[in-house]
């Protein structure tokens, strides 16, 4: 049993699915939080329908991971309000997340910097396939800020962004991501879930210089990491969450996470489609290496002898 409590390290976990509670039978004592989806909590059956009649609450879902987070902290990770895409803020799905966060005592809460939403959709809540890369501008910074701070005030809690996948870059931007991301960190007080898988993804497609994209980006915005692996289709390398992290990722984190002094959080993402693939020795595996990395992560002041 691997024991990390200390208020020193961040904590290590899994991505909620339907498959986290057998993980949590065989190996329970390597996980000492829950990232949790609450779109997967609910069926959002009409946008247009009579007040209260929109969402249903998977209750028995519920139930089950109420008992799987017991003793462990619980972090909120959606995916639903597509928050840089050019539709407003959809303030019936946050009124949801916000209950479901004060219901389940999220600790953070963590959207994505892509866009999901598309503006002209043949229903209102129409959604790309995949998150769609974002114009690092003075547009997409004001259009974000103002979103955030409407979410702040619903969630109450620390605020995270995610980079994305970007299979095709937009070009000529104003901003890189890292720079749009420091700014976010320093003058919304927002802060970055680091996925660096999707750096990796990223980085196949030839679209970053994952070296120079962490160098450039601000250690201290870092508060969540996220660890993944994925398979090509039909030419693409994707983030599909089906195999183990790659060796490279990992090299990248030895290399630069122990510099992320508010980092809070090491998250495990499969998709339980992959269960059988990666096995529970798998998986057990992965949040061993995940604690070892944890403890190269000491929060304690480093002291000067200067």
């Amino acid at each position: 049993m691997i024991e990390n409590s200390s208020d020193n390290y961040p904590v290590v976990g899994l991505l909620y699915n339907p498959s986290v509670p057998y993980i949590l039978c065989e190996a329970g004592d390597l996980v000492q939080y829950l990232a949790v989806i609450p779109e997967r909590f609910r069926f959002d059956l009409d946008v247009n329908a009579a007040p209260g009649k929109r969402f249903r609450r998977l209750e028995e879902e519920i139930d089950l991971l109420k008992r799987c987070a017991e003793g462990r902290i619980v972090a909120g990770h959606g995916i639903g309000l597509s928050l840089p895409s050019a539709v407003p803020l959809d303030r019936d799905l946050l009124d949801q997340n916000a209950s479901f966060a004060a219901e389940l005592g999220f600790s953070w809460y963590s959207e994505h910097l892509s866009m999901f939403l598309m503006p002209h959709g043949k229903v209102p809540n129409e959604q790309a396939a995949i998150g769609l890369p974002v114009v690092y501008d003075e547009e997409s910074f004001e259009l974000l800020r103002d979103k955030l701070r409407v979410l702040k005030d619903a969630l109450g809690c620390q605020l995270m962004l995610e980079n994305g996948s970007i299979y095709t870059a937009i070009p000529e931007m104003e901003m890189t991501e890292p720079e749009f991301f420091n700014r976010l960190y320093r003058e919304v007080d927002c802060g970055v879930l680091l996925d660096l898988h999707n750096l990796y993804v990223t980085s196949r497609h030839g679209n970053v210089d994952p070296e120079r994209y962490l160098r450039d980006l601000d250690p201290d915005a870092v508060i969540e990491i996220h660890l993944a692996g994925g398979d090509k289709l039909s030419g693409y390398y994707t983030d599909s969450h089906s195999r183990l992290t790659p060796a490279e990722v990992w090299s990248w984190a030895h290399e630069f996470v122990p510099h992320f002094k508010n980092l809070r959080a090491i998250t495990f993402e499969f998709h339980e489609s992959f269960l059988e693939r990666l096995g529970v020795s798998g998986i057990a595996g992965e949040l061993e290496r995940m604690h070892k990395l944890a403890e190269c992560c000491s929060k304690t002041p480093e002291v000067s002898y200067a």
